[in-house]
């Protein structure tokens, strides 16, 4: 595994908390990018919430939005 810096990093965290940012602002593009960053993180997890699969991707993906949306 190849290491990263602290610049790298923090690089990252900016980049997302900007993504972020403009998703609150109501960006779709902004908002799409993070749902299809924790996309694989929302397939591992639905398979452990009882409802149809469809179903619970789409709980989450409306627990994500809510939790961006309404983010002090």
């Amino acid at each position: 595994m190849e290491k990263k810096g602290v610049r790298s990093i923090a690089r990252d965290n900016t980049e997302f908390r900007n993504t972020v940012k403009l998703a609150k602002q109501g960006d779709k593009n902004s908002m799409d990018e993070i749902l299809n960053l924790f996309a694989y993180d929302i397939e591992y997890l639905s398979k452990y919430i009882m409802l149809p699969r469809e179903d619970a991707i789409q709980s989450l993906k409306a627990e994500l939005i809510s939790i961006i949306c309404n983010q002090i």
